[in-house]
């Protein structure tokens, strides 16, 4: 793998393991306030959404330290995340958040780049 797609995964672990795991322990109402979407969610899918972000950041990563491993970590935590951000960009576009659309796109874009490497 290239160290533009480490660099990738690194990144992408960081913003949703470190990410997931904020908003997990954060009170709802913390994220209701800066998150417009939490608003129209049960507190108990937030805090879902929040573990498949961090299960799934830990799987992106996963790769470099077990190379060797034959399980594709990677595919399917990128698969799951790439569902997810479709999820959050039908979320905003339904709520009128526009404005976090272009975001989701440029995350889903590294997500995919990293899970179906074209190299």
């Amino acid at each position: 793998m290239t160290y533009l797609g480490i660099a990738i995964q690194i990144l992408l672990f960081l913003v949703f393991a470190v990410g997931g795991t904020i908003r997990f322990f954060q009170p709802i109402d913390v994220l209701a306030k800066r998150m417009l979407w939490v608003k129209y969610f049960d507190p108990r899918m937030v805090r879902a959404i929040s573990m498949i972000e961090v299960i799934c950041g830990i799987g992106i990563i996963l790769p470099l330290v077990f190379s060797d491993s034959t399980f594709s970590f990677l595919l399917y935590s990128g698969c799951l995340l790439m569902a997810t951000m479709i999820g959050a960009v039908i979320t905003h576009a339904i709520i009128g958040d526009y404005k976090q659309i272009i975001g989701n796109l440029f995350i889903l874009f590294m997500i995919y780049l990293v899970t179906f490497p074209v190299v």
